[in-house]
């Protein structure tokens, strides 16, 4: 049978419109894919569990932690570099300036003085209850990192302390999980291992988006430990001494007594401090002495005083009225401390959370720490002694600070 010349060419023109078709279609397809991959996804609210393996690997490129807060306005001493911008979910409501252009003050993103409130209106009870911090009732947690920069030193420093907490508004639940210095993990998105104590110099050092060394301390910290964290307060021990004079002496009781010949002196010298066993009222200056001395211990058990000073300090606050009695000096001092703290925290939050503090029973407040139980010792091959975590145990000292209100400790059910 001979086939036409038509119905030849009709094929050929149908093959061909079906082929363009196809390409049309698959590229658009893959397009429409592509771009939803390149969309920040929302996490869930609560805390989620995740991999607690600290090499469990990273993209150079994520985008840091809360990339809905503002970013850093403070600075310690000096300003540190301005972080790369990063696309963010809510990118319309955050401050366009970098944490290095937007240092000094909370004022300074202000377009001009009379958008900003007064300190004093901003610290007053109205200010206060308006915080969208205060009236969300979502879990709430914040890195605390403390640095010992001293007298006349600029510069990025390591984080000698880093302690976890954490607020369960509903529950009415809260917990403080302390963090070694010498936890060895990998840093996120740089593929290299290194002490989390040294996340906040190489996160300056390489402009790490959404805070610098704060935010890439805390992205470590969530890898570290399985848990998202919401914002980071970084200060200096100027800031604690001035804290601590504004609320008065602290009492603490140490079960033993406390010898320390080779406290450092802040001027690159030793001092000898001494504490004897019993409840006493500390100033500020002794008081840090006292949180700070290693006693010979490890740092592990150092951070037990931590916890019970930091406790004592709100126990203070609130037997002398709470912190709505320290309204009236609070705008004067956060103007004292502003240039040794680095958070992502307006004043307005900060006051805030101390707020949804005082509501949190003190039977309720859980206290944890990465002890030997969750780690084991090693060395570098250098020969420097590290910590390496050990992600099943840390998994459940999280569970065990972040269960519900009521349920019994994993520890009572084993």
């Amino acid at each position: 049978m001979r086939i036409s010349q038509r119905f030849v060419f009709a094929w050929v023109i149908v093959v061909a419109i079906t082929a363009v078709a196809a390409s049309i279609f698959s590229y658009t397809f893959v397009r429409d894919r592509a771009a939803e991959a390149d969309q920040v996804l929302e996490l869930p609210d609560p805390p989620q569990l995740g991999d607690l393996n600290p090499f469990s690997g990273d993209t150079a490129d994520e985008t840091a932690p809360s990339s809905t807060a503002p970013p850093d306005v403070m600075t310690p001493g000096v300003a540190a570099e301005s972080p790369v911008e990063m696309p963010s979910v809510e990118a319309a409501e955050v401050p366009a300036e970098s944490p290095g252009e937007n240092a000094g003050s909370e004022t300074d993103t202000a377009a001009s003085p009379s958008e900003e409130p007064d300190p004093v209106e901003a610290a007053s009870a109205g200010a206060v209850a308006g915080s969208a911090l205060l009236d969300d009732p979502r879990r709430v947690t914040v890195l605390l990192m403390g640095i010992d920069q001293r007298a006349g030193e600029e510069g990025t420093f390591p984080t000698d302390t880093m302690i976890v907490f954490s607020l369960d508004p509903v529950g009415q639940t809260g917990a403080i999980l302390s963090i070694p210095r010498d936890l060895w993990v990998e840093y996120p998105g740089l593929g290299q291992p290194g002490r989390i104590n040294s996340a906040n110099i190489l996160g300056d050092d390489i402009n790490y988006p959404g805070g610098g060394g704060p935010a890439f301390a805390v992205k470590t910290a969530e890898r570290t430990l399985g848990i998202p964290i919401d914002y980071y307060v970084l200060l200096n021990f100027e800031v604690f001494i001035k804290v601590v004079d504004a609320v008065g002496p602290i009492e603490v009781c140490p079960p033993e007594t406390i010898h320390d010949e080779h406290y450092p002196d802040g001027s690159y010298g030793y001092i000898t401090v001494h504490f004897d066993p019993g409840c006493q009222d500390l100033d500020a200056e002794h008081l840090l002495q006292y949180a700070r001395t290693r006693h010979g211990d490890s740092d592990i058990s150092r951070s037990t005083r931590q916890q019970e000073v930091i406790l004592a300090v709100r126990q203070k606050v609130l037997s002398t009225g709470g912190v709505m009695a320290l309204l009236p000096e609070a705008p004067s001092l956060w103007a004292s401390v502003q240039e040794n703290i680095r958070t992502n925290m307006t004043f307005e939050d900060l006051v805030s959370l101390a707020l949804k503090t005082e509501d949190i029973p003190s039977d309720n407040i859980r206290q944890g720490q990465i002890t030997y139980a969750e780690v084991y010792s090693s060395t570098t091959p250098e020969g420097d002694e590290i910590l390496i975590p050990i992600g099943s145990d840390i998994r459940r000292l999280i569970e065990d600070l972040f269960r519900a209100a009521g349920t019994p400790s994993l520890r009572e059910t084993q």
